[in-house]
């Protein structure tokens, strides 16, 4: 008999070669930063998971299922990168769901270096030329289709730290990793993520903070002359918290500004705090 899946040449039968999120993306995960025995924003996490399994109609596993996997694979590291993946759970081929019930895969990894001087004078980011796709029920998600960003990773300039992406009507939309924030008079504007991008959870803490904190805040459409033009700008993720903007093209700022400051210690996201001064 023929061998039924083949990886690399080689015969296969492992389950998770026939996982729908290897053959159709059908899923969602969470990238997390470990910290001292915990998820750093667990809560956040956790409610960003199951709205992103119930927008894909997944059943989610359980909080106490996740928490002891990731228990297990960070175990006894003080600082880890950990990731998480819902998938549908295959059951036989072709596009229709046949379930909602999901499995789970977590990775643990190394936690990339990083630069205080990234916290404490900023990064210089550039423009990316690749749109994102535009698909409304997915607007928000943080599903395992990527390609978008995979494109506009490519072939940086060793200064840049992060790329802009715009929807194909050129608003700006977030960064290939990391939502978008500027400050333009006091008030904190940030992309509207209802045509496309992700909602990210540290862009979900900075906006109850800036509330919290008496902070004019607005969701609107931004297009890059706007950005260019905002008095402060940074980008922010569950990995990395805040990174100010000090260049884009040819715009330069100096940073991080007074607003940004604040609400990177308002954050209080132990990478921030431990590099910024």
């Amino acid at each position: 008999m023929n061998p039924a899946v083949l990886h690399d040449g080689r015969p296969c039968t492992a389950q998770s070669a026939h996982s729908r999120a290897l053959h159709y993306g059908d899923g969602v995960f969470r990238t997390m930063l470990w910290r001292d025995a915990a998820v750093v924003d667990w809560p956040l996490h956790r409610d960003k998971l199951f709205a992103d399994c119930a927008a894909l109609r997944l059943e989610p596993p359980t909080e106490r299922e996740v928490l002891d996997d990731l228990q297990r694979v960070a175990a006894g590291e003080q600082m880890q990168v950990l990731k998480l993946i819902v998938a549908r759970r295959a059951q036989r081929r072709g596009y229709a769901p046949q379930t909602r019930a999901s499995e789970r895969w977590v990775f643990a990894y190394p936690v990339p270096a990083v630069q205080a001087a990234d916290y404490r004078s900023g990064i210089v980011a550039a423009v990316s030329e690749v749109t994102l796709s535009e698909q409304v029920l997915l607007a928000g998600v943080k599903h395992l289709n990527r390609l978008d960003q995979v494109l506009a990773a490519d072939g940086w300039a060793q200064e840049i730290g992060e790329a802009l992406m715009r929807r194909g009507d050129g608003a700006v939309i977030c960064g290939t990793r990391s939502n978008l924030f500027v400050v333009r008079s006091g008030v904190l504007l940030t992309p509207t993520l209802d045509r496309c991008g992700v909602a990210g959870i540290m862009r979900r803490k900075i906006l109850d903070c800036a509330r919290g904190m008496n902070i004019p805040i607005r969701e609107t459409e931004l297009l890059l002359s706007d950005v260019l033009s905002a008095d402060e700008a940074f980008v922010c993720n569950a990995l990395i918290g805040i990174w100010p903007l000090r260049r884009l093209q040819t715009r330069e700022w100096s940073a991080p500004g007074a607003l940004t400051r604040r609400l990177m210690h308002a954050t209080a996201h132990p990478l921030v705090l431990e590099h910024l001064r």
